[in-house]
């Protein structure tokens, strides 16, 4: 069995996919399989790939189900002990690899390994996200409390920049599909309630934001955060253990004042006035974060014109 299987959702990113596959080819660790998934792209995204003539590179091509399906099914089709994952509109350091096999030797019952990333913008300025609750660099080891980590600030897992042990991805069930945010926060979210989360300061990817064609953020008025969901099921089964239950509760605040962003943005007013009234009041600064930046200008416009405007007539209409 291989060491590495490195899996690239794939659907219209033709102009991307070389990079990232030439940023796997080129690892100081060489031993790991490349599966593309082209999920239905309408591009010529499958011709780039096939032009490269590395045998351990494979093509598999199917009808549009989502990136978490075509995820899936490259954890299905891969052979090897750990599973990496790729964006094909990001890159990999040469030394990615290479660092994530080291705290896998370090923290062997680790379920889930990540290194730090660098975001590039629009006019190609890189930088290297705050992550919080994390010992300072060159630290590196189990993060003390994921869910802390991620709730305060960046955060530490991202799907390019993390490798999973296959059997671990067997047990939690894999990516959740059908979802139009946040599958991905929500299987490293099941998986840190099981197992210790390894991260190291290194920075092991790139993450072009510059990117076309990223995921578009349009919601419906029930759109919720699945790890949201998942949490709801855990507390009625009695699975959240008591000693992380405080941290995953603030977690979840902080995904419903990012959902509710987001359902602002879309107009679903009533929903976000739903999520605003459902962050506990310990948790209220976490609603600063929508107006925290210049980038949430546009949020705070259409929230003061639309919710404001709505309480001032169903005030007047009581």
């Amino acid at each position: 069995m291989i060491s590495c299987s490195v899996v690239i959702p794939l659907y219209n990113k033709a102009s991307y996919i070389s990079r990232a596959i030439s940023s796997v080819l080129v690892q100081t660790i060489q031993d790991f399989e490349i599966i593309v998934v082209d999920d239905g792209s309408t591009d010529n995204g499958a011709e780039v790939v096939t032009r490269f003539s590395d045998k351990r590179i494979r093509l598999i091509q199917q009808r549009n189900k989502g990136v978490s399906g075509a995820r899936n099914v490259g954890i299905k089709k891969s052979s090897g002990q750990l599973i990496a994952f790729l964006d094909a509109d990001d890159e990999w350091d040469p030394h990615f690899l290479e660092n994530i096999f080291k705290l896998r030797v370090q923290h062997p019952n680790a379920g889930l390994y990540a290194t730090a990333y660098k975001i590039t913008d629009t006019q190609g300025k890189e930088v290297i996200p705050t992550f919080k609750e994390i010992a300072t660099p060159p630290w590196e080891g189990i993060i003390k409390s994921y869910f802390r980590s991620a709730a305060m600030g960046a955060p530490p897992v991202t799907a390019s920049s993390c490798c999973i042990p296959k059997h671990i991805l067997n047990e939690v069930g894999g990516f959740t599909e059908g979802k139009r945010m946040g599958e991905d926060l929500d299987l490293w979210g099941r998986i840190a309630i099981r197992y210790p989360v390894a991260f190291t300061w290194t920075v092991g990817a790139v993450y072009h934001h510059d990117a076309e064609n990223r995921a578009c953020t349009v919601f419906g008025q029930g759109d919720e955060h699945p790890f949201s969901t998942t949490v709801k099921i855990l507390h009625l089964e009695g699975k959240i253990p008591a000693s992380l239950s405080d941290d995953i509760d603030l977690y979840v605040a902080r995904l419903k004042v990012e959902n509710m962003r987001q359902h602002v943005i879309a107009g679903n007013i009533r929903r976000a006035r739903e999520l605003h009234s459902e962050v506990h009041k310990s948790h209220f600064w976490f609603r600063r974060l929508l107006w925290g930046s210049r980038f949430n200008a546009l949020t705070k416009i259409i929230w003061d014109y639309k919710y404001k405007r709505r309480s001032q007539f169903n005030d007047s209409s009581s």
